[in-house]
């Protein structure tokens, strides 16, 4: 080939047009044989766009016995061991039949799929619905070959998934019933068939107990969380370097940069994403799009819909944030329920979202995988706010601008502009989602202690009890009833007055640097403590710091004391010429009240009506003389790479 680049694939899963082609393959084969000795039946669980199908496919090229296909790849030398033999194979991707619109049609589409099986391996199977003629396929495949058949199902879920995604959808409940009835009695000849099946390999993005795969097949094997496949689909560092080292080189050169520099870049963008907990993988499909075009752009999310995502996030008022660093147990990462009624880091999780991350033994919490995925999120968190695509896209332009310039006035207006336009409905809503929240995510006997200092300022309050056992049977809808009703003082006019802190704020805030394309970093370590926010853009960097009064009367001492405990705690250290800005929400204006920043070593204020101002102004710029805190630090001390 010289120096001919091989092709990069981004646009097909099969193995076999992959090989033939010469496209790029990063090897997997090496996993092949400890799938055929972990069990009759085994499953994968990966988010979409993760290489499943192509994992399914180098099985069925494998089975078929393509030798041709594997030459130089690890799987090699076992098909060329005396007890390999080619094996009869059934491959199923249930993503063709997905989307249909009727119970009728969905049975249809399966059965054209399964006759076009049985014509190719020239069998004439029976049976008066697609279950029935699974069934007599497997059973005359077994007969015509003397063998055992390979059973592969691809995205073995989709047609349920198609169903919940599709927003707004008329008549969605009785469809869904419809879709899991036709797949449960699909899935239940499985079992049926045991005595034909020699291997029976599934895919999918979760784990539905309502489909008649997980409730019936008690010989079945989920590798989803094993270590020892931990890797099988996805891209490890080292898979990355010594497969791609020559776009590597291209790359780099194209943008004008080190390698090293743009390693750390890409693994920033697309690394991340662990199905064990500790092994960190590369979003494949957002890798091979990121050297076929060698721009850091959104692939992933851009190559989905997300038109569920972006309603449950406007419905339900939640924000980016608050989803980072979630702590969950060993239980929830194997089943975190029906993708419909999971509590809503669940669905994110299930839809690769969010990703594991190990903390101790069986403990995990959850978090966004790399920049991509976080940065789509906050779009989406953005498009909600603005009534146009066309509004959204000035806003962020406009930040950019600002932010790059270093002109923190018009800045802190943009600030301004995105808090006036969270409805007051989602501020209500987000009272009580930050204490649901808190209280999901205990684990511990504590549950009812959490509850009633949520609720009650400290007393155990009524009707806690009965609030924990329904978190505790992750029945969530029953809970947040309950804490509504603790709330509102079940009609007695005793309802529980609830605050909200700076982190509903932050969070907002985060989601809209995000999404208009700013490199922000929550709770960002220091010496001393953590400062709620660091923006870089432009070769500009802040520090930030949020804080929430009652009143906007009192707001520009808070936005003081805001800058002191940045100055105090050494939030900036860390950075190189930063920017520091002290912001001050008032709840009763529900805006930023008051703002002060230190820039070229004095503090300025933006706009405020707080008599205060001057007076807080001089106070500051003596400690800042007198103390030299905003000085910037020395830069051999350099800056360490953030994830996010």
């Amino acid at each position: 080939m010289g120096n001919r680049l091989p092709l990069l694939k981004t646009g097909t899963s099969s193995f076999k047009k992959i090989r033939t082609e010469q496209r790029l393959y990063v090897d997997k084969t090496m996993y092949i044989p400890g799938l055929i000795g972990c069990g009759d039946v085994v499953f994968l669980s990966r988010p979409r766009r993760f290489g499943k199908s192509l994992t399914v496919s180098t099985l069925d090229s494998f089975f078929s016995g393509e030798k041709e296909l594997f030459r130089g790849l690890a799987a090699e030398k076992f098909m060329d061991s005396p007890g390999f033999a080619p094996r009869p194979v059934i491959h199923l991707d249930m993503s063709v039949p997905s989307g249909s619109d009727s119970q009728t049609m969905l049975e249809a589409i399966i059965t054209k799929e399964l006759q076009k099986i049985a014509k190719r391996h020239k069998v004439i199977p029976q049976g008066s619905n697609s279950a029935d003629l699974f069934l007599s396929l497997i059973e005359e495949m077994n007969d015509s070959y003397s063998q055992r058949v390979i059973l592969l199902i691809d995205e073995y879920d989709a047609p349920v998934i198609k169903v919940i995604q599709t927003p707004r959808l008329s008549r969605i409940k009785d469809l869904l019933e419809d879709t899991r009835g036709v797949m449960s009695n699909f899935y239940s000849k499985i079992k049926s068939a045991d005595d034909y099946l020699d291997l029976v390999f599934i895919t999918g993005v979760t784990k539905f107990s309502r489909m008649g795969v997980f409730s019936t097949l008690n010989n079945l094997t989920d590798i989803s969380l094993l270590p020892e496949f931990a890797a099988i689909v996805g891209f490890t560092q080292e898979e990355l370097e010594n497969s791609f080292r020559p776009f590597i080189g291209r790359t780099a050169d194209a943008l004008n940069r080190e390698e090293n520099v743009l390693l750390d870049k890409i693994s920033d963008y697309y690394d991340g994403f662990s199905f064990d907990g500790e092994t960190r993988l590369y979003n494949p499909f957002s890798t091979m799009s990121f050297f076929r075009d060698m721009d850091f752009n959104n692939f992933w999310m851009e190559s989905g819909s997300n038109a569920l995502l972006r309603e449950m996030l406007r419905d339900k008022g939640l924000t980016v944030d608050q989803f980072s660093n979630m702590p969950v147990n060993k239980d929830f990462a194997r089943s975190p329920g029906e993708i419909e009624k999971t509590p809503a880091h669940g669905f994110l999780y299930q839809a690769g979202y969010l990703t594991l991350r190990k903390n101790a033994e069986s403990s995990y919490s959850l978090d966004y995988p790399n920049f991509e995925v976080l940065s789509s999120m906050s779009q989406l968190f953005i498009d909600n706010l603005f009534p146009s695509a066309v509004e959204a896209g000035q806003a962020a332009i406009r930040l950019r601008e600002h932010a790059a310039g270093g002109d923190v006035p018009a800045m802190v207006g943009d600030f301004m502009r995105l808090f006036s336009k969270i409805a007051y409905d989602d501020h209500s809503a987000a009272k009580r989602l930050s204490m649901f929240i808190a209280i999901a995510q205990d684990p511990g006997a504590e549950v009812t202690r959490l509850i009633g200092q949520a609720l009650g300022g400290g007393a155990i309050m009524d009707g806690t009890e009965r609030m924990a056992r329904a978190v505790y049977g992750k029945d969530y809808e029953v809970a947040l009833a309950l804490m509504d009703s603790l709330i509102k003082g079940s009609g007695q006019g005793k309802g529980i007055r609830l605050k909200l802190n700076e982190g509903f704020y932050r969070s907002n805030l985060l989601s809209f640097l995000l999404g208009a394309g700013l490199r922000a970093t929550p709770e960002t370590h220091s010496g001393h403590g953590r400062s709620d926010l660091v923006v870089e853009h432009g070769g500009k960097t802040y520090v930030i710091e949020m804080k929430v009064v009652e009143k906007a009367s009192s707001a520009a001492t808070a936005a003081k004391n805001g800058m002191c405990q940045i100055l105090d705690a050494g939030y900036a250290d860390p950075e190189i010429d930063p920017i520091l800005l002290s912001l001050a929400v008032a709840e009763d204006t529900r805006n930023i009240a008051a703002c002060v920043f230190v820039k070229d070593k004095s503090a300025e204020w933006f706009e405020t009506k707080d008599p205060l101002k001057e007076q807080l102004k001089e106070q500051l710029n003596q400690r800042l003389g007198k103390t030299g805190k905003n000085k910037p630090p020395a830069a051999s001390r350099g800056k360490t790479r953030r994830g996010p």
